[in-house]
């Protein structure tokens, strides 16, 4: 099942809607499309994985909301009830994958699980496969590849069902390798417990998420260890550990990634753009173009500073 327009799911499309259904939780969808305006209630889904380019897509995800933009993609669980919704004046280029019943557990077998992994899979559930973290991750080495190999193709014209059978089940092992790293990160964890190391990390996990969704907004440090209940004190020293930067260097870093997309596909000023991406101060725009920005846009950068 290849969609390369958002699905209109509208009372009044019956016919379209008697198609989809007759296929969807049944096999494989793909759909990548682009809209500057979509919205989708809260259904319950397929594990899934989501990217997003030119743009953000929200997530409703029990009582928060994730952001996926050019930055990162999303898993979603098997049975997971959300919805989302595209609102932007450019257009979003949309791409999701819902895989078939039991692809997941047809190449669990394929990875070298670890000890606690595995002893996790017979005790504490019926399922073979894992539970993913459902969080933000930055595109990486492992998945995002894949990710924009079968993109690429839907792009170019290729509609082979067999073909794309192929790669997400490729796909799939490369998601449970990265579970499986994911998981070794959070179990290095100075705790006593590894449930709580697993448990840190989550928290960790959901500030990151809070920032990569927010960071266009006023937001501080009380904000952001709020998302990951923790005082912030604690927030900052644990965030450190894991993302190897303190929470505001990270949110800087991801403003001026944010404003390199704006400079390269938009026609905005500079001033505009800071704006856009929540640097309120010109000077702290300016420092931070130095320290994460590319030389052009630091070129620019001075210029907006008057030095």
């Amino acid at each position: 099942m290849l969609l390369r327009s958002m699905p209109d799911l509208s009372p009044a499309n019956t016919q379209y809607r008697s198609w989809f259904y007759a296929h969807w939780g049944r096999e494989n969808c793909l759909i990548l499309a682009h809209s500057r305006e979509a919205e989708y209630e809260r259904y319950r889904q397929r594990l899934s994985i989501k990217m997003a380019s030119s743009g953000r897509e929200r997530y409703f995800i029990d009582a928060r909301t994730v952001a996926v933009d050019d930055d990162n993609y999303l898993i979603l669980n098997e049975g997971r009830q959300y919805g989302s919704v595209i609102r932007s004046d450019r257009e979003v280029e949309s791409f999701s994958i819902f895989f078939r019943p039991g692809l997941l557990d047809d190449v669990f077998g394929a990875v070298d699980i670890d000890s606690e992994s595995m002893l996790e899979r017979s005790t504490a559930s019926m399922r073979r496969s894992p539970e993913f973290l459902e969080r933000l991750n930055p595109h990486d080495a492992t998945v995002t590849p894949v990710l924009r190999f079968i993109r690429h193709h839907i792009r170019a014209g290729v509609d082979d069902e067999r073909w794309y059978e192929e790669q997400l089940q490729v796909l799939a092992v490369r998601m449970l390798v990265q579970h499986r790293n994911t998981r070794m990160q959070a179990l290095a964890l100075q705790c006593v417990k590894p449930a709580t190391r697993v448990e840190i990390y989550r928290r960790m996990g959901l500030a990151a998420d809070f920032i990569h969704s927010c960071y266009d907004r006023d937001i501080g440090l009380e904000h952001m260890a709020a998302a990951a209940c923790l005082s912030v004190h604690h927030f900052m020293r644990t965030f450190r550990k894991i993302y190897g930067v303190t929470p505001m260097e990270y949110l800087y870093r991801k403003r001026v990634r944010a404003a390199e997309r704006l400079r390269d596909s938009e026609k905005f000023s500079m001033q505009e753009i800071a704006t856009r991406v929540g640097f309120n101060s010109r000077a702290t725009f300016y420092r931070q173009l130095q320290r994460w920005g590319t030389a052009d846009l630091e070129t620019q950068g001075r210029s907006l500073s008057g030095s």
